[in-house]
C-alpha cells in the first residue's frame, strides 16, 4: 500500500523542444527541456529523449502531487498511487478556445463555465486567501460551476461527431475530470500548472539569439542556468548579482568561505543581501 500523499509537496512541471548539435549526426537532435517549479524554486533539465520511462525513473524518490498536463508519460508515475495527479485546467480552457474556430457558439459556452471558475479562483487571490480559508472558497464556488459544465457537456457531446475538436475536448474533461478538479479540495495544489508554462518565455527568448544548443553538455549548462535565473527571479534576487557572488565562492566555498552547498544558492543569497 502506498504511503499517504502530501499534498503540501505539489509540484507542476511542463516541457518543451530543445534542438542539440549532436558530433558526426546531420542536421539537429530533437531533445527535450523539461521544468519543474515547487513555489519558489525552479529547476530545469534536459533529456535527450522524451520518454515515459526516464521521467518515471527521475521523480522514482518524489511522493506527493504532480500538476502536468495530460500526456501519456505521465501514466506511469501515477500507477503506484504514491504520486497524485493534479490537471492543468489551462490546457482545457486552450481546447475549447482551439474548438471555436469550428464550433464558435458551442464551444464559446462551454469556456465560459471554465472562465467563471478561474474568476473565481483569481478573487480568491487578490484577496490573500488560503490554507483552509481557501479551502471553503473554493468548494462554495467551484462545484456549482463544474456541475453546469457537466449538464452542459452531457446536453451537447452527444450531438457530435466523435471527431468534432469540441467532442475532443468534452472527451478530455471526462477522461480527467476528477485530477482537474482536484484542486478544490487541496488549497495548496494550482488551478493549473502555468507558473511552469511561464518559464518556457525565457527560453523563446533564448531562440531569437540561438537556434539550438552546440552540445549535448551545452544543454544541460543551458537547463541549469535557466533553473538557476527563474529561481532568482522569483524570489526577487538580481541574477546577475547572485551569480557574481556564487562565482566567487564556489569551489572554495567550503575551505575558505566555510559555506556548504546550500548555502551558495539564489534563496541563500537573499538572506545575506536582505
Amino acid at each position: 500500500m502506498a504511503p499517504p500523499i502530501s499534498t503540501e509537496a505539489a509540484l507542476t512541471t511542463d516541457a518543451t523542444g530543445l534542438k542539440v548539435l549532436i558530433p558526426k549526426l546531420p542536421g539537429t537532435h530533437s531533445g527535450h527541456l523539461e521544468v519543474y517549479r515547487r513555489d519558489e524554486l525552479v529547476v530545469f533539465q534536459y533529456e535527450a529523449h522524451e520518454g515515459a520511462e526516464v521521467l518515471a525513473q527521475k521523480l522514482a524518490p518524489f511522493s506527493g502531487v504532480l500538476v502536468a498536463d495530460a500526456e501519456h508519460r505521465h501514466n506511469a508515475i501515477f500507477e503506484d498511487g504514491r504520486v497524485l495527479e493534479a490537471g492543468c485546467n489551462a490546457h482545457g480552457r486552450r481546447r475549447l478556445r482551439d474548438a471555436e474556430s469550428v464550433q464558435p457558439v458551442l464551444a464559446k459556452e462551454g469556456g465560459a463555465f471554465i472562465s467563471a471558475i478561474y474568476l473565481a479562483e483569481a478573487e480568491a487571490q487578490k484577496t490573500g486567501l488560503q490554507g483552509d480559508e481557501l479551502r471553503r472558497w473554493r468548494k462554495e464556488k467551484v462545484p456549482p460551476l463544474a456541475a453546469k459544465l457537466k449538464a452542459w457537456m452531457d446536453a451537447v457531446g452527444p450531438t457530435l461527431t466523435p471527431s468534432d475538436p469540441l467532442a475532443v475536448t468534452i472527451r478530455y474533461y471526462r477522461n480527467h475530470w476528477e485530477a482537474l478538479f482536484r484542486f478544490v479540495e487541496h488549497p495548496e495544489i494550482p488551478i493549473d500548472n502555468s507558473a511552469s508554462e511561464r518559464e518556457y518565455q525565457q527560453v523563446a527568448k533564448i531562440r531569437l539569439n540561438s537556434l539550438f544548443a552546440g552540445s549535448t553538455e551545452g544543454a544541460h549548462r543551458a537547463a541549469t542556468l535557466l533553473g538557476i535565473v527563474a529561481t532568482c527571479r522569483a524570489i526577487g534576487v538580481d541574477p546577475l548579482a547572485y551569480l557574481g557572488w556564487a562565482f566567487t565562492r564556489l569551489g572554495t566555498h567550503r575551505d575558505v568561505y566555510g559555506l556548504s552547498a546550500a548555502e551558495i544558492t539564489p534563496t541563500a543569497y537573499a538572506k545575506t543581501a536582505a
